[in-house]
């Protein structure tokens, strides 16, 4: 709400300039009425829509495929040793948000009360029923005023017949032009943006031009400026007025006299309303989304970006699938084929070098990888082994389902980053693409271990997520929280690593992310515990057979407030998020996410029970403050996790879908 505050604020200040500039003091009364009120309506859309930049041809925003890195097992099982944490104390966010609220609550009430004391007037006053109006002769002391097609007349103040034929004149004039819808409008939106010193400089100035606007429709009978000045004069403290009415005596008195006196302006000066075309246009430009810059390809024919249909890895396409249903297949496929043949360089192995590495290539009309190029590269050997396994679909016959354009195939640009991270402890080398651990331990295979208690359930979903719940129960069961680690204050995220054999039980049991000793060992003791149990594990599965399997399960040792101490600086790398709230968990579909960060490129994502991704959203442009609804409705009952990420750094969450 503050961000569009802030833009609407912006366009309001742009117009405004140029009618105070240029446009103020012309005597078209009526073009500078419709400017105000047209600025201050196209204001209000400006910010909300998402106007395309311009671009050449027909290339549109960079699609970008990202291979994640894959976890397997459940990203995050919150453990409360005492009771849960309460809330946080106010953010700045929450604070201003309060304070607009306040004053949006005061603004309002401020409007209630001028409509009640203008309806009390009306209903403790005589009315009659003249041409064109109603007159409503009250007995409180004020200046004439109209409101809408009352003429409010105070019987204590007399006025000479001629000086009182000028002001029902002057308020016909407001009445017959609807004058007070303007200024209902300007109070309403007064409270929606009170905020916003913009809203009542229009408010002014809207009235302002209301008063030239019934002066000249006074002098065109004949009247004298001279007489007619004066009486504005005579009547400058005439008595208090009311909110929301239309006054024969305003503000701005000076500008009115000028005003009166002043040349009728040149048709000339109509020219520079004209200025309005390129001043929208800046605006449009402002709010709209920037494309990436085209690159030049030696692709024959025109190579898009954004297509109908995005070309599609191959293995897919027999069925009757949905085109959701293939396009998910076949991204899976390639990162299998990604991480069955990518290798972690021995030479940047051993000099520990980590990063994002960037490939870009066009596929053909004809499903071919063409001008593959990387184009963000963070060592020579790893630069030459992403171009190779680019290079190997081509060696290996492999043909893309090409892109499609109003049902043409065409050439498609795609944009593949491909992350290396090094394994904690050992600093063994792995690009995180879904590989194998080793030579016969994998990360994904078609079938993933279980926990045991579940396998008599049919449904495989409901099957999982009947394991899942099982291993929470037997770790908050079996999990405490070492006293040393309490009394120091320590939180954090311990992850534990193991493998699953072929047999059911646990293998390779380390922490690579340590919190403290003590948490550490406890970590182990509990993963531990479960090769003790009198049923082992269901084994995970690939092409039919029973494999070992990699499996991270994340462990979050949390404190109450009244235990918190100074955070553990061995918890990790952690996103630190501002006003955050994942309402309501658990949830029953609509999950409403909100939360504040460093304004630079995010991703959102839901991870199921397996680490895998139900819900991605990439914010390339994130500019520091997330206010959505995310719809789980589709999703299986049961606990998933809260993704969010800035580079390195990211912030989990358990949500629970009831």
């Amino acid at each position: 709400m503050i961000t569009y505050i802030l833009g609407v604020t912006l366009c309001w200040a742009a117009f405004y300039g140029l009618y105070a500039w240029l446009l103020s003091r012309s005597t078209f009364f009526r073009l500078n009425r419709a400017y105000l009120l047209a600025a201050m309506l196209l204001s209000l859309f400006l910010p909300l829509v998402e106007w395309p930049a311009p671009a050449s041809g027909s290339s549109a925003e960079m699609i970008t495929v990202t291979l994640q890195p894959i976890t397997v097992g459940l990203e995050a099982v919150e453990i409360v040793v005492t009771a849960t944490a309460a809330d946080p104390g106010l953010s700045l966010w929450d604070a201003l948000l309060a304070l607009y609220w306040v004053g949006f609550s005061v603004s309002a009430m401020r409007f209630g009360y001028g409509l009640w004391k203008l309806w009390r007037l009306y209903r403790r006053s005589d009315r009659s029923r003249c041409m064109g109006y109603t007159l409503v002769s009250t007995k409180e002391w004020h200046t004439p005023f109209s409101f809408f097609h009352l003429l409010f007349w105070s019987r204590q103040m007399p006025y000479p017949p001629e000086d009182e034929e000028k002001i029902i004149r002057h308020e016909q004039a407001h009445m017959r032009e609807w004058h007070s819808l303007d200024v209902l409008l300007t109070e309403l939106l007064s409270i929606v943006f009170w905020p916003s010193p913009m809203v009542f400089l229009y408010s002014r100035s809207i009235r302002v031009v209301h008063e030239y606007l019934a002066d000249h429709a006074v002098l065109k009978h004949h009247t004298r400026k001279k007489q007619y000045g004066h009486l504005l004069l005579r009547q400058s403290q005439s008595g208090p007025q009311i909110a929301l009415a239309n006054y024969f005596l305003n503000s701005q008195l000076k500008k009115r006299i000028v005003m009166m006196t002043k040349t009728k302006s040149k048709r000339q000066v109509l020219t520079r309303y004209l200025l309005v075309l390129p001043l929208l246009f800046g605006l449009v430009l402002a709010f709209a989304q920037q494309p990436e810059k085209n690159r030049k390809s030696e692709v024959a024919g025109e190579v898009f970006k954004v297509v109908d249909e995005m070309p599609r890895f191959p293995g897919c396409e027999e069925g009757n699938a949905s085109l959701k249903e293939k396009t998910d297949c076949a991204n899976h496929k390639l990162m299998e084929f990604i991480g069955a043949n990518l290798r972690y360089p021995e030479d940047a192995k051993k000099a520990g070098i980590e990063g994002t590495a960037i490939v870009r290539f066009i596929i053909s009309k004809e499903g071919a990888l063409e001008n593959i190029e990387v184009v963000r590269s963070i060592s020579p050997g790893i630069e030459a082994e992403v171009a190779r396994v680019m290079n190997l679909m081509n060696e290996k016959g492999l043909r893309w389902r090409p892109g499609h354009k109003d049902g043409k195939a065409v050439n498609v640009e795609f944009v593949l980053p491909v992350k290396f991270a090094l394994q904690p402890g050992d600093k063994a080398a792995k690009a995180e693409a879904p590989n194998t651990v080793q030579e016969d331990v994998f990360k994904v295979v078609e079938e993933m271990p279980r926990f045991p208690g579940c396998e008599d359930i049919a449904d495989s979903a409901e099957r999982q997520q009947c394991a899942n719940m099982k291993l929470i129960e037997f770790i908050s069961k079996q999990l405490r929280y070492p006293q040393d680690a309490r009394e120091a204050g320590i939180e954090g995220i311990a992850i534990a690593r193991f493998v699953v054999n072929e047999d059911g039980r646990l293998e390779n049991i380390e922490v690579v992310r340590p919190v403290s000793p003590s948490i550490d060992e406890e970590v182990k003791r509990v993963v531990g515990l479960m090769n003790e149990m009198e049923e082992a594990w269901t084994p995970g599965r690939k092409n039919g057979k029973a494999v070992k399997v990699e499996f991270n399960l994340p462990l979050k040792f949390k404190l109450d407030d009244k235990e918190k101490k100074a955070p553990s600086p061995s918890a990790g790398a952690s996103l630190q998020l501002e006003a955050f709230s994942a309402s309501p968990n658990p949830s029953t579909g609509a999950l409403n996410l909100r939360f504040e960060a460093e304004a630079q490129p995010t991703t959102i994502r839901i991870l199921d029970g397996n680490g895998r991704e139900v819900v991605l959203e990439n914010l390339t442009k994130f500019d520091g403050a997330y206010n959505q609804v995310i719809d789980l409705s589709k999703l299986p009952k049961g606990p998933y996790v809260l993704h969010i990420s800035q580079g390195e750094k990211a912030f989990t969450e358990k949500v629970i879908l009831k």
